[in-house]
């Protein structure tokens, strides 16, 4: 995700724009920070389930990791949309990014369901875990595909649908 930070300010091209975070490095920084808060609550916390047998303390972290990795998430979107809106033809690059914050509403979902059991004695109840693949899965063809066509878009300078 640094990286890819990092690669999105460079198609840009445009060293005077203003960032929120102040400089690109910053930016990627807080991509990294994004990343280890959600881990840490995902996969560190067992995403919450374990409610509980879990002390006050270990929920009530978990649950501000996940906020801030959101909150994160959200502070790169407004400076990557601020930096994006003086470049020509954004759309394909908004679609990229834009469906970053679905990928937060399919975890969040995920814990939901899982908080509420369904009803299963599972400890992690196939139907959520195969809900969630192909959620992030179609999330990850749509924006690595629009992403695709942006970057073959502009290496090979032909402009289809507007791109």
């Amino acid at each position: 995700m640094p990286l890819l930070i990092l690669k999105l300010y460079a198609l840009i091209n445009n060293p005077e724009h203003d960032l929120i975070l102040g400089s690109v490095d910053a930016s990627a920084l807080c991509a990294t920070l994004m990343i280890l808060l959600g881990a840490y609550s995902r996969l560190g916390l067992d995403e919450l389930s374990n409610y509980n047998g879990m002390s006050r303390f270990g929920f009530t972290v978990g649950i501000f990791a996940y906020l801030g990795s959101v909150a994160l998430m959200i502070l790169l979107l407004i400076d990557l949309v601020n930096a994006y809106s003086s470049v020509e033809n954004t759309t394909l690059v908004f679609a990229f990014f834009l469906v970053w914050p679905c990928y937060a509403l399919v975890a969040f979902t995920a814990i939901w369901f899982r908080q509420g059991g369904g009803g299963s004695n599972e400890r992690y109840p196939k139907y959520i875990a195969l809900a969630k693949d192909l959620c992030f899965a179609a999330l990850d063809v749509f924006s690595k595909a629009v992403f695709a066509w942006h970057t073959c878009s502009a290496a090979f300078g032909v402009q289809v649908l507007g791109s």
